[in-house]
């Protein structure tokens, strides 16, 4: 009776462990697969394709994740990454860069998710959401459900690199600029892998890297933003931090992405090159609303609360190699093979399933504006269907901006004239609210250009110039800014604000805008000293 008792209580509690901790239900195959995948990622690690920083990417639940800042786990046919913190040091952005590269090539899985929400991802063991809060009920109604981590502030989601950390690094002695060499390489290894390639035969990716940064982004941290889909909340926003450091455009591609925002859907953005410009070099925060408008984002979701219902189809969803709709044709004994005749039909749910999630889609033709006519079709004031997104409900303050300064951008071929010009329009008066407006804009505008490094806006100016050219690539866009980064981190001006930094408790955010440039002006920088910083080979 007691050995009966002892089983029986043995029972229960396994199965209220089980309630509570879905991970410990592995399934026999589950268990399989897993050991399948370990000893799989192990062999690639031993072998001369994979990096030994792979393995600095924990992935499983007996690792350690309070001593990474990026981890991995598996979600049923899904992989998610887990960012616990926006900075990564050289070997991380390599690990993930290969198993991203790796992983997006494997036909047994569907897709990627990189994301974050309002939870602490560290407390629940790099757990899906889905998982962690399965008997939590979830509201879908449409009210934000979203909140600060403190007034007035945001998450910040992804940055790239410590730059106080690069800035001590650089001061070294020993090895300073190989390890410079390593960072920029692996920032751009990053973002290639999570971008893809759409040609190449066996190397064309095949699985879908889907972005959910809940907070801000900024710099290098835009590498894990340039997969197939980037979903932005409410709380999601953009930033370009670097000349205000006293340095240029990471290896990301920025030279490259700015001066063609918006041209892949032909949206509003495509007409006006000052949406590039304002991010560039006025270091402007773009918001949710302008990174859709932009195409910086693909689309836009409620809230973060999205995240775990996304989870849960994305882990059910079949692997890319059994989506299909049409089986395979039956070819004879030496036949040559047939073309992929499901091609057209994979990662197609996934697609659908990114829209049915979505508010709005940087695609105008994926956009479906709820119908309202199908609540009270009796009142036709609610039939809305003819009415454009961009007109009252939806909007994009960098688009108007540079829809309403465009004679500037496109008039000034130079930073100094550019310049110059918003000066002039923040000085006017005007007796007007618009014109008033016009110049409190300008004004603003022409400062935030002032508080960065003459030296920095300069270098990031002519990268534009050199971006836009028809013969530029991605691919050699990243290698030029490459090469500018890696001049710019040894001039004085980001050593020096490195030092105000740090003289001021060591938080940027905290710190007042640093003002001890090397040059008091953009007048004052040369033609040399940008065409050196610019275009030199480190």
């Amino acid at each position: 009776k007691k050995k009966g008792k002892r089983e029986k209580k043995s029972r229960m509690v396994r199965a209220v462990a089980s309630r509570i901790v879905p991970r410990q239900r592995v399934s026999k195959a589950m268990a399989k697969a897993i050991a399948a995948e370990d000893a799989m990622m192990k062999d690639l690690v031993q072998s001369a394709d994979a990096p030994l920083s792979a393995a600095r990417i924990p992935t499983r639940a007996g690792s350690d994740f309070r001593m990474a800042n990026v981890g991995m786990r598996p979600m049923g046919n899904s992989r998610r990454v887990f960012l616990l913190n926006p900075y990564l040091d050289a070997e991380e952005m390599e690990g993930l860069a290969h198993r991203i590269h790796a992983l997006s090539r494997n036909e047994a899985i569907n897709s990627i998710l990189i994301a974050t929400d309002d939870e602490d991802d560290l407390a629940m063991n790099c757990l899906p959401r889905y998982v962690t809060e399965m008997n939590t009920p979830h509201s879908f109604g449409g009210f934000n459900m979203d909140y600060d981590p403190v007034p007035g502030s945001t998450w910040h989601v992804a940055g790239g690199y410590d730059p106080l950390k690069l800035a001590e690094m650089v001061g070294a002695a020993d090895g300073s600029e190989e390890q410079a060499k390593y960072l920029m390489d692996n920032i751009r290894k990053l973002a290639l892998a999570t971008k893809g390639e759409q040609s190449g035969g066996e190397n064309v990716t095949r699985i879908p890297v889907i972005t959910m940064p809940h907070g801000i982004v900024t710099d290098a941290g835009y590498a894990l933003c340039m997969g197939g889909y980037v979903l932005a909340t409410r709380q999601t926003s953009f930033r370009i931090l670097n000349p205000s450091r006293g340095l240029s455009f990471d290896p990301v591609g920025f030279s490259y992405i700015l001066p063609r925002l918006g041209w892949t859907h032909g949206q509003r953005s495509a007409k006006y090159p000052g949406c590039g410009m304002l991010l560039a070099l006025a270091g402007y925060e773009a918001n949710c609303f302008d990174m859709v408008e932009t195409d910086l984002a693909t689309h836009l979701v409620s809230d973060s609360a999205a995240l775990p219902l996304l989870e849960y189809n994305l882990s059910g969803i079949q692997p890319w190699n059994q989506q299909r709709l049409v089986e395979k044709d039956p070819r004879n004994y030496g036949e040559r093979a047939r073309r992929d005749t499901n091609a057209p039909f994979r990662n197609k749910t996934i697609a659908y399933l990114v829209e049915e999630l979505s508010e709005h889609s940087s695609n105008p033709n994926n956009s479906f504006p709820l119908d309202y006519t199908a609540v009270n079709a009796e009142d036709p004031a609610l039939d809305t269907d003819h009415v454009p997104w961009d007109t009252g409900f939806f909007s994009s303050e960098l688009v108007d901006y540079a829809a309403h300064f465009h004679s500037i951008f496109e008039k000034e071929t130079s930073l100094e004239g550019i310049m110059t010009r918003f000066r002039e329009t923040a000085a006017s008066q005007s007796t007007t609210v618009e014109g008033q407006e016009t110049s409190r804009i300008a004004k603003e505008i022409v400062s935030r250009m002032e508080q960065q490094s003459p030296l920095a806006l300069r270098v990031v100016y002519q990268l534009l110039k050199m971006g836009i050219q028809l013969n530029s690539t991605m691919e050699n866009c990243m290698q030029l800014e490459m090469n500018a980064q890696l001049n710019m981190i040894r001039q004085s001006d980001f050593q020096e604000w490195a030092k105000h930094v740090r003289k001021h408790g060591g938080d940027e955010k905290k710190a007042p805008a640093f003002q001890g440039w090397k040059h008091k002006s953009v007048k004052e920088v040369t033609a040399d000293e940008v065409e050196l910083r610019a275009t030199t080979s480190s």
